[in-house]
């Protein structure tokens, strides 16, 4: 089972703003490891892991979240001011997509799956 997806950012607070825009998550808590404040975010059945490092390469290559509608989705996020980096795309399966760039790169992907 999933514990927690953890994210290296340059800038805590301003990733921190950018994830509980766009997902439904709060802050639960801040941890210091070996002088690094960590930050987890947690949602309903999820949780994200804030590392700040400024010099780390390592990105996670993209993250998945469940949506009931990608086109709401995008709706919402446009009130925010947030637009897409790529899609929406309908795949084959019937399936809906839609891409997000994060702060530091990482690649947040919103999908709906039709049963």
């Amino acid at each position: 089972m999933l514990h927690h997806i953890g994210i290296y950012v340059t800038d805590l607070e301003k990733s921190l703003q950018f994830y509980e825009t766009i997902l439904p998550v709060k802050k639960k808590e801040s941890l210091n490891w070996n002088g690094i404040e960590l930050v987890f975010l947690v949602g309903k059945g999820f949780a994200l892991e804030l590392i700040p490092d400024s010099l780390s390469d390592s990105r996670t290559t993209h993250i998945a979240f469940a949506v009931e509608s990608v086109e709401t989705k995008i709706m919402e996020l446009q009130q925010s001011g947030i637009a897409p980096s790529e899609g929406p795309y309908n795949l084959e399966n019937g399936w809906q997509t839609v891409f997000y760039e994060g702060p530091d790169g990482e690649e947040v992907e919103f999908i709906q799956v039709n049963d």
